[in-house]
């Protein structure tokens, strides 16, 4: 459990409640990984009036700042040092520089952290903070298949996420051996870190999409992200950012898909992918 300090983050709450401006809607994506929240992210960013940064909270670098720098065009050296600078901000001042990242111009602003990040005691202070705004919302994205996930964690990092931003090297297929003690100590090691997230979310609103649905039909699922952040005026169809370009079916991303089929902690989730 968080330990609410007393100082630092009552600053940022004492700015605000002065201030006449109305704010923007703020969300933070939480969830597993592989659970969809780049595809929610970058779809996102797609929308009018939303900017959707990605994880800001990694231990040691800050991805996916949204800050209107084109990645692009600019130098090594310029990326570089922008990496640094943002690190050093962070550091520096990390409730300062998650307020300023949700503070973006627009009419939501919010970021991803994946468990790990959400739990980890060094942003304790920042989770205190948020848990303080009166109009802060979550989006907790779950995986019923945790097979699948599991799988799609390892074909991650052993080649590369499998989608279409993945930088071509989702196109080179990738098949792995799924060990099956793994794959189940990893799974009640989720289980428990998403216990804890419902626990420190409980007095928070909070939308659960689970990424079977935000898969099949995204633009569906994102509008009712829309309409769970207060957003108006949302396009009658929205285009997913990325697609999905790893295999189909589970036989072509395991070499040992028969011993899923044997196993009975595994057998119910090979089939029912």
């Amino acid at each position: 459990m968080f330990h609410r300090p007393n100082i630092s983050w009552r600053h940022y709450i004492e700015v605000e409640q002065v201030s006449t401006i109305k704010l923007n809607t703020r969300f933070v994506i939480v969830g597993a990984p592989r659970t969809g929240s780049t595809l929610l992210v970058k779809t996102l960013n797609t929308l009018d009036g939303v900017c959707c940064h990605g994880e800001l909270l990694g231990e040691d670098q800050v991805r996916g700042y949204e800050d209107g720098v084109d990645l692009i065009n600019i130098t090594q050296q310029e990326r570089k040092s922008r990496v640094q600078r943002l690190l050093q901000e962070r550091n520096a001042d990390p409730v300062g520089f998650i307020n300023k990242a949700l503070s973006t111009g627009g009419t939501a602003a919010g970021f991803k952290a994946l468990y790990s990040a959400f739990l980890n005691p060094r942003w304790s202070e920042i989770m205190s903070w948020l848990q303080s705004l009166e109009d802060i919302r979550f989006i907790h994205l779950t995986r019923a298949n945790s097979l699948r996930r599991f799988i799609s964690e390892q074909i991650l990092l052993q080649g590369g996420p499998n989608h279409s931003g993945a930088g071509g090297r989702s196109d080179v297929p990738i098949k792995i051996h799924c060990d099956i003690e793994l794959f189940l100590s990893r799974s009640l090691e989720l289980d428990t870190q998403a216990n804890e997230i419902s626990a420190l979310l409980s007095q928070q609103r909070v939308l659960e999409v689970q990424y079977e649905a935000l898969a099949a039909d995204t633009s569906a699922a994102v509008k009712d992200v829309c309409l769970f952040l207060g957003l108006n005026n949302v396009a009658s169809t929205i285009e997913p950012a990325l697609r999905k370009v790893g295999a189909a079916d589970l036989q072509d991303s395991v070499t040992n898909y028969q011993e899923l089929l044997d196993h009975p902690a595994t057998r119910e989730l090979a089939l029912s992918d």
